[in-house]
């Protein structure tokens, strides 16, 4: 009786065994769809991370949820400093005056920089568009209804050339290339300013723009260029007008003065400068009075050098 009670005992222990070793096994996949389910909530976050976050001119954030395919430039300051690093955009902003890049001749025209058709720019789709903000930051609100990533950018220095560079070659996956070039050009600079004579000759620039004249006071592409050749502004401590950068142009404040050299940024085209600099320069009996005028240090800057800016060859600029 003993020795079948001790059978009994020990085959429900065996079969207890077997249950728990079996609910051990049946367990397992179990876990192991639990840890495939943390990588893949592991994977989506991963995938959720947008592609790119920046801050452009106004501090705004601009956040790129995926690498922009369809980039549009209002700010045709840009256009050339964006192709050079190897962008291609399916829209540009246009000013008279001012040469497209060749890269560009066949890309969708969306109206002058400071009158665009915003319904064309909509009808494009972008995924990017880039603005100026003297004529484009009162449009951030429509791109932001419309889901369309919106930066406001500018050059108005040899400083901003690289930043800019380097930002849209992160923005078009090309870093790599945007910092070799960088490189370079900060080489070709470097070769043109290090025996620069410590005498500061003085200038003014003069802007003309839809028949009014004004001299550059700061915050331009023209004026960076012109202190890197060591030069002397003789704008830069008269009061402003309207606009910071610029001083209300005064022949007689000109002739005081007295600069060693003038330079004219015409925005329009070069019939529109000729005429303003004969009509409101010329025809003032002091004009022959300046030293400049004297010597025939008259430069008329090209626009694609200086309206807009001449992006990574900014060194030709300097020559």
């Amino acid at each position: 009786m003993v020795i079948i009670w001790i059978a009994a005992l020990l085959s429900l222990t065996a079969a207890c065994g077997t249950d728990a070793q079996q609910e051990q096994v049946s367990s397992s996949p179990a876990a192991g769809d639990k840890q495939q389910n943390e990588t893949n909530t592991g994977d989506s976050e991963q995938a959720a991370s947008p592609y790119l976050t920046f801050q452009d001119l106004n501090g705004s954030t601009v956040t790129l949820e995926k690498k922009p395919e369809r980039i549009v430039i209002l700010n045709n300051e840009l256009t050339e400093l964006f192709y050079q690093v190897g962008g291609e955009a399916i829209g540009i902003a246009t000013s008279a005056g001012v040469a497209i890049p060749a890269e560009a001749a066949d890309v969708k025209q969306l109206g002058l920089i400071n009158s665009i058709n915003l319904e064309e720019v909509l009808q494009l789709k972008p995924d990017l568009v880039i603005g100026q903000p003297l004529f484009h930051k009162d449009l951030s609100d429509t791109f932001a209804d419309a889901g369309i990533p919106f930066a406001i950018l500018t050059v108005k220095s040899i400083e901003d050339i690289r930043s800019n560079a380097k930002l849209f070659g992160q923005i078009i996956g090309k870093e790599q290339e945007a910092e070799i070039a960088i490189t370079d050009m900060d080489a070709k600079l470097d070769a043109l300013t290090t025996d620069l004579s410590a005498n500061k000759p003085s200038y003014a620039i003069i802007t003309l723009m839809m028949n009014t004249a004004s001299m550059q006071k700061s915050t331009s592409i023209a004026l960076d260029i012109a202190e890197t050749l060591h030069m002397k502004n003789i704008a830069e401590n008269l009061p402003s007008g309207k606009m910071p950068s610029s001083v209300p142009f005064s022949m007689e404040k000109l002739v005081e003065l007295n600069p060693d050299y003038l330079f004219f940024v015409v925005h329009g085209t070069d019939e529109d400068g000729q005429h303003m600099i004969e009509t409101q320069l010329e025809s003032n009996p002091a004009w022959s009075s300046l030293q400049a005028v004297k010597s025939d240090r008259l430069h008329v800057l090209p626009p694609s050098m200086f309206v807009t800016n001449p992006g990574l060859k900014v060194s030709e600029s300097v020559k």
